[in-house]
């Protein structure tokens, strides 16, 4: 019995195991599933795992959700090996983590967070990693909507909340928009209010791989061109390259055979035979100059 009464006890334990912000935040940086933007996002993760379920790892929101990030029902259902929402509320916070950050790193992939992320301000404030995290949380659907309108207010689920309440509330800030709405309270008060707090970080502007990486513009257009053609654009500049010499020396031997054949039989002399000599060869040497530059 008493073997029994440890056992319960070591059960309640673990189901109402809570961890921190900071601990979140270090599981998202120790994710090999998270990519190199969800880790950038690392801070705001850990605020939203407070703001989802108050750092409890076994919570159920009584409707659709689990856990310390609250993963869906849908996406608990995708994870492999399988298991039950029951088995997920026992993971460690590694082990769920590492679960969302697989399905959130693809989430901040599509055309809603992207557009969102890149676009620096929105409504009158910045755009923050928390606000792209409320984004994918909110739905991307619904992001979108936000996102045409030019308004927060656009969009707010059943309690009220709005995209950019949300972020509000993750980064523990009130910020005003130029719709001139105060964030989460539905209200459309034409009284902006603000407070000393601000946002904890903004989005850097860049194009990224499908991996959240930063990368430049050549890059961007090489994997572009290479998806689109199959081929890297350094190949495709090699096979014109070899083209060209080919199409060079077929021309020049050409030539230099046709001033052998004029020397030959005697219509030009041995001068104009090593004058035209030379400007067979310069025109191959400026063809193969202007190749190395391009």
């Amino acid at each position: 019995m008493c073997l029994g009464l440890l056992m319960l006890a070591w059960s309640n334990a673990a189901h109402s195991q809570t961890v921190t912000a900071a601990q979140v935040q270090q599981a998202i940086l120790s994710s090999p599933n998270a990519s190199a933007q969800l880790q950038g996002y690392a801070g705001a993760v850990g605020n939203l795992a407070m703001f989802e379920s108050g750092g409890r790892l076994s919570v159920y929101n009584g409707s659709c959700c689990y856990g310390v990030l609250q993963m869906n029902n849908r996406n608990i259902a995708s994870i492999v090996p399988p298991v039950t929402p029951a088995q997920f509320r026992t993971w460690s916070l590694q082990q769920q983590v590492n679960a969302w950050s697989t399905f959130m790193s693809d989430a901040l992939r599509t055309y809603s967070a992207r557009t969102l992320a890149g676009m620096g301000t929105f409504d009158g404030r910045p755009v923050t990693p928390s606000m792209v995290l409320a984004c994918v949380q909110l739905g991307v659907g619904n992001c979108m909507t936000m996102i045409r309108s030019g308004r927060c207010s656009a969009f707010a689920d059943i309690n009220g909340t709005t995209i950019c309440s949300m972020a509000d509330r993750i980064d523990g800030t009130t910020t005003a928009t130029n719709s001139g709405s105060i964030p989460g309270t539905g209200t459309g008060s034409p009284a902006p209010v603000f407070t000393n707090l601000t946002p904890t970080s903004v989005i850097n502007n860049c194009i990224t791989d499908g991996y959240g990486h930063c990368i430049s513009i050549s890059a961007a257009m090489e994997q572009g061109f290479q998806t689109g053609s199959g081929r890297s654009m350094s190949d495709v500049r090699g096979f014109i390259q070899s083209l060209t010499v080919g199409i060079t020396f077929l021309v020049c031997a050409w030539l230099a055979l046709g001033l052998w054949r004029e020397f030959t039989t005697g219509r030009i002399a041995t001068a104009d035979l090593v004058m035209g000599g030379r400007s067979v060869l310069m025109i191959a040497a400026a063809i193969f100059v202007v190749m190395t530059v391009v």
